[in-house]
């Protein structure tokens, strides 16, 4: 939970019952070990006495019973659960010795709460666990001191004994806590935020979000010197009441060393994580934050250490900068899992001619809606199924569904406009796999879709390779009919040269030539891209158009198509279809 400075920290007790399936079992197990016994001695006695024992074998029944339920749903048996159990069983105790009046067996039904007190104590954290002996002690006591008959000196010699025990149980618990507090912060120290994350990632499911941050604050050895070590400690307690301010109840904040800390995030993704960051930094400035995502069933120190290897990165790269660390989630496994269970969908953006402003093709654009990461950027996982190899499957997903959509697109357009082709990006990696240009002429065929209204883009960049496989590839497709374009035109570091040795037949205009368009009211490398498109026999469409100043621009220097915001968002099929297929409708989105 979320605590400021001046609020003691909760720490988790490090034994064997911190995770749920344990704490379960632990619980079903005293449930039984105090039911059966009692349930038995209550019908011994009934049979005995001929005078049925009625309470005390209901709540024998009751506590076998719940014992049974516990140790079956054990893996379901979160913090508050375990306190509604601890206080089930601390009621039951109670009723059983105000049900036994002046009994002998009082006695022992007295020292139940002592019992559950040193149960409460390893199944919860060591703060909460103090309820139980300074509450449910004195409870015990005041009813066997109410009892009509009972010896006063058995009850002073009992109150003596309880009392002890529970002011042994309180000073261990005590002792636990602050041995997992941070003594300035008093949130929880490395040990403390050890248990917390320890426990925290075997009670949820891998499925489920979990999320961890690593920051340091900014300089902060500049603030020991200036101010000394007095001001420097204020300043570590301020931070940690303004970043506690902000975070959400089920947060754990804890103070690693000095001045680097941690913070654990259930049910946040990466992406809630760093809008939850953003949202700090507006309150608390100067810290750098790494951020990572719970992955499968990675490791703790897995888990800790690529946050540590992003906060790494952010204070390489600049202060108050916040990383998200990739993960290894885009192996080619998890991509084949992504694919059967549907979390990735293709998003299109139209491709408009300038000067009808009718769609003549589209982008097609992959997302990743990730379970446990959230809609991931593709300028995140893009990289990483690339460097894994992972971007080959990928890729013939892309293809297919692209092609298919396509081969609709095509039977839904009646009236008289050209036919709409379909963009598809493609890596280097994929251009060098061998039977990539037969694998999409495949995929054309069974499709029924022309290959001449499919084009695939690549960067400039990856043009750069010399590998026969990939011109290969290339020759095999604009042999078929297939087109070919080079994407971000100008962002790479292809010789002028090389445009005339590269089979191709489209330049994209990158979108940072044309953003300049409307503060400097020109684009010398736009203009340029254009009039060597045109010496070249190329088709050139340029990227980003946002506003109608920019279009009028390029159509005077005879850019003929463009994509970007001014015509549509990358959407979804359906509505592509709608917008610029099934009705000839204004192209503005």
């Amino acid at each position: 939970m979320a605590r400021s400075a001046q609020r003691p920290g909760v720490g988790y007790h490090p034994g064997l019952f911190n995770a749920a399936e344990s704490a379960g079992i632990l619980l079903g197990v005293a449930q039984v070990g105090f039911g059966l016994p009692l349930f038995l001695y209550a019908w011994y006695e009934s049979v005995q006495s001929d005078e049925p024992l009625v309470v005390l074998l209901a709540v024998g029944a009751a506590l076998l019973v719940s014992g049974v339920l516990s140790a079956a749903f054990r893996r379901r048996m979160r913090v508050p659960l375990r306190h509604l159990i601890l206080c089930w069983m601390s009621v039951m105790g109670l009723l059983c010795q105000a049900a036994t009046g002046a009994d002998p067996i009082t006695f022992t039904f007295a020292w139940t709460p002592s019992l559950l007190a040193l149960i409460a104590f390893a199944v919860i954290p060591a703060a909460q666990s103090l309820i139980y002996p300074i509450v449910f002690i004195p409870l015990s006591l005041i009813t066997l001191a109410l009892h009509s008959g009972s010896n006063p000196a058995d009850v002073a010699m009992s109150s003596l004994l309880m009392l002890s025990t529970g002011l042994g149980l309180t000073w261990f618990a005590r002792s636990a806590l602050l041995a997992e507090t941070d003594e300035l912060t008093r949130i929880p120290n490395f040990a403390g935020f050890e248990q917390v994350l320890s426990a925290a990632m075997r009670d949820n499911a891998p499925t489920q979000p979990l999320s961890l941050v690593r920051l340091d604050i900014n300089e902060f050895a500049l603030v020991n010197r200036r101010e000394g070590r007095e001001g420097g400690d204020a300043a570590i307690v301020a931070f940690v009441a303004g970043v506690s301010a902000v975070l959400p109840a089920a947060a754990t904040m804890g103070r690693m060393e000095g001045d680097a800390f941690a913070i654990l995030l259930p049910s946040f993704t990466a992406a809630d994580t760093r809008d939850l960051l953003v949202r700090v930094q507006g309150h608390v400035a100067g810290f750098s934050a790494g951020i990572s995502s719970r992955e499968g069933s990675e490791s703790e120190s897995e888990f800790f250490g690529r946050a540590g290897k992003a906060l790494f990165e952010a204070q390489r790269v600049g202060r108050g900068k916040i990383i998200t660390h990739g993960g290894f989630y885009a192996s080619p496994a998890a991509v084949r899992d992504g694919l059967r269970n549907g979390e990735f969908f293709l998003l299109f953006q139209a491709v408009i001619d300038l000067a009808t402003g009718v769609a003549i093709g589209a982008e097609a654009l992959v997302r990743w809606q990730h379970p446990t990461r959230g809609l991931v950027s593709p300028a995140e996982f893009i990289p990483l199924c690339e460097a894994s190899g992972s971007i080959v499957v990928l890729g013939q997903w892309v293809v297919r569904e692209s092609i298919a959509e396509a081969a609709n697109w095509r039977r839904l357009r009646r009236w008289e406009h050209e036919e709409v082709s379909v963009s598809i990006n493609a890596s280097a990696r994929e251009l060098a796999s061998t039977g990539y240009g037969e694998f999409v002429l495949a995929e054309c065929a069974t499709a029924g879709l022309p290959p001449a209204q499919v084009c695939i883009e690549v960067t400039e960049t990856d043009f750069g390779t010399d590998a026969a496989v990939v011109r290969a590839n290339i020759r095999v497709l604009r042999g078929a009919g297939v087109l070919i374009s080079m994407d971000d035109f100008g962002t790479g570091h292809s010789s002028l040269s090389r445009l005339t040795e590269i089979d191709l037949d489209v330049i994209k205009i990158d979108q940072s030539f044309v953003a300049v368009i409307d503060t400097q009211l020109d684009s010398p490398v736009a203009d340029l891209t254009i009039k060597l498109a045109a010496a070249l026999d190329l088709q050139v469409v340029a990227e980003g158009v946002e506003t109608e100043a920019q279009a009028q621009w390029l159509r005077e220097r005879g850019c003929l198509l463009a994509q970007g915001y001014l015509y549509s968002r990358p959407v979804a099929a359906d509505e592509f279809v709608a917008r610029f297929l099934v009705q000839p409708s204004s192209t503005r989105p």
